[in-house]
């Protein structure tokens, strides 16, 4: 996906080969010569698996390419052995999306808290749309007079479709209903999907689920629904959440993982038990009989720190410190 959006939007970029999760030494040397030709003064990464390849870069370059981890994924386990430890302690700054995973940093490992800092990753608010709710569902052929919950992300278990099928079943409401927007992934497919259509098939629920394949511009789809939900076991930071969020549109999700700090541990979205179906439909339920319960600009405000220009903005100030203190 990143190549190709690279190549789409006519960015340059600098194909690597694949490299060992582990003391792939030739690689890195391979990159830091690349590196060294651009004259490239930092490397982020953002996949553990770039861990190690990053950790040489920063040690064959003598500390004169800084390196800098994004985490995506929580750490949720120890991981302050001495091979990780000497590992993490070559990397310049580690940066967290969210404060609680700044704590499971902290926690479970042996980094010095000096170099732990909260990044989020941004969004560009400027491609939320201005259009009614009406034009949006036209444009992806839903009815105009229904009550949508929408989830938006690849068909998978752990994403939780098949929970709110449960849960508008259970909740048997009429004007009540579920789109599901997204696919399988491509490279491994499973029978989660048919195991999704034999349940509507089941449970007569053609009239209250509409699937949807991938769409583009999330936030057509996002305006189109009533309530965005986050199914998920555990997000680690959903993207998906601050989309609708921006797009003032109200998300139920899962009190687990980084969608309770997204949705301010209840204050601007309603939580529901994880794995928890007919809790999920009492909230769908609260929702749908009270739709302004969120207003539509505290849900845009509430996002406001993760706009895209607010977080270049905390990234140029970390760089700019590296500079000063060089200069010093």
């Amino acid at each position: 996906p990143t190549y190709k959006a690279c190549v789409e939007q006519n960015l340059p970029f600098e194909p690597i080969r694949k490299h060992k999760n582990h003391l792939d030494i030739i690689n890195a040397l391979r990159l830091l010569k690349k590196l060294k030709k651009d004259k490239i003064q930092h490397l982020f990464f953002r996949a553990t698996f770039d861990m190690s390849i990053a950790a040489s870069i920063r040690f064959y370059s003598r500390g004169k390419i800084k390196t800098h981890f994004f985490m995506e994924m929580d750490f949720a386990s120890p991981k302050k052995q001495f091979f990780r430890t000497l590992r993490y302690s070559l990397f310049d700054s580690w940066n967290c999306p969210l404060i609680y995973l700044k704590q499971q940093v902290i926690n479970n490992t042996n980094v010095n808290t000096n170099k732990i800092n909260v990044i989020p990753s941004g969004l560009d608010f400027s491609k939320v749309i201005d259009e009614s709710k009406t034009i949006s569902r036209e444009k992806l052929n839903l009815p105009k007079d229904r009550v949508i919950f929408g989830i938006v992300g690849r068909i998978d278990p752990k994403k939780g479709q098949l929970l709110a099928l449960k849960a508008i079943n259970i909740m048997n409401h009429e004007n009540a209903l579920l789109v599901l927007v997204g696919e399988e992934t491509p490279d491994s497919p499973s029978d989660y999907l048919k195991e999704i259509n034999r349940f509507i098939t089941k449970n007569n629920l053609q009239n209250s689920v509409k699937l949807l394949p991938f769409q583009k511009n999330p936030f057509v789809v996002f305006n189109a629904f009533d309530c965005t939900l986050m199914t998920s076991d555990s997000e680690t930071f959903g993207m998906v959440t601050i989309e609708s969020m921006a797009q003032g549109v109200p998300v139920i999700g899962s009190d687990a993982g980084g969608t309770i700090e997204l949705l301010e541990f209840g204050e601007s979205g309603l939580l529901f038990e994880t794995k928890n179906e007919e809790d999920l439909a009492k909230k769908m339920m609260f929702m749908l009989q009270n739709p302004n319960f969120f207003s539509k600009g505290l849900l845009s405000k509430s996002v406001q720190k993760f706009n895209h220009k607010k977080v270049c903005e905390k990234i140029e100030v970390l760089l700019g410190s590296f500079h000063n203190h060089q200069n010093l």
